[in-house]
């Protein structure tokens, strides 16, 4: 009996987390604030919903098959996700995207590879990543694929490789050669401390948050952020602060296990 009220528990949370993920693909993928909004959507493309059903579906009551494809059809996302919260599969890629750009997308079956296996063309060299969202087909070429949101993986060109002295990366950066990467700032969230155009070397072997710092991170559907993290005293289970250094724009506070960490900023490259 207890063996089965065991079980019951585990089906009931994987529910509850499906739901959340059903939540999470009409707020911050689709963008649509109401459960009217989302099964109106849904009944164009297919069957009748209605806004009772969303709502019980975010609760986490049982959701048919087709629907769940239906959602994925719509908001472009995965169904193994989405229905399991499993991965796509091994070696299975998501390409870059920038809507204000016209370019060819990342060949998802090209060859790439793990920060750790990857060669330089320069001995020592740190390999600099086009995480702009597809701004360019690169200079080098290569692949390296990154740990993203969901277990899956984010395939970003390499655009330029830096030679920095190793003692620095492993005395004073703190950070592990063989698995940083860099990436350039976009944007002026992270101003004054962090400028557009500014590069930041990233340690994806540090990725999870263990202090206060300077991290990059992603909440599973929009890009990599670089974001400033604090955790919030005593809470249970742990929350942190997203901070941006901008005054303008406001903190945001979450549960920690409901944001990925792609590694620990440990440098900082300015152009001025």
């Amino acid at each position: 009996m207890r063996h089965i009220r065991s079980m019951m528990m585990i089906s009931r949370k994987v529910d509850e987390e499906r739901g959340q993920r059903i939540k999470d693909v009409r707020t911050n993928v689709l963008k649509l604030r109401s459960q009217e909004e989302f099964a109106q959507l849904l009944s164009k493309h297919g069957r009748p919903v209605t806004r009772g059903a969303v709502g019980n579906w975010e609760r986490g009551a049982e959701v048919g098959i087709e629907s769940l494809k239906a959602i994925c059809q719509i908001a472009n996302v995965d169904l193994d996700w989405l229905a399991f919260n499993r991965a796509p599969k091994a070696g299975s890629l998501i390409s870059s995207f920038d809507p204000d750009q016209q370019h060819e997308p990342i060949d998802c079956d090209a060859e790439s590879y793990a920060r750790e296996s990857w060669t330089p063309q320069v001995d020592g060299a740190i390999p600099e990543l086009d995480v702009r969202l597809g701004a360019g087909n690169g200079t080098i070429g290569e692949l390296i694929s990154v740990p993203f949101a969901n277990g899956t993986i984010s395939a970003h060109r390499i655009i330029a490789e830096w030679l920095l002295p190793e003692d620095y990366l492993r005395h004073e950066a703190k950070a592990s050669p063989s698995h940083t990467v860099i990436f350039e700032i976009i944007g002026d969230s992270m101003q004054p401390s962090f400028h557009p155009g500014d590069r930041v070397l990233i340690d994806l072997s540090q990725n999870q948050f263990s202090v206060d710092a300077v991290y990059a991170i992603s909440d599973g559907f929009a890009e990599p952020q670089i974001k400033r993290l604090q955790r919030v005293p005593f809470s249970n289970p742990t929350e942190v602060r997203i901070i941006s250094d901008n005054p303008a724009l406001e903190t945001f506070t979450v549960e920690l296990n409901r944001l990925t960490v792609i590694g620990r900023v440990c440098g900082h490259i300015s152009r001025k």
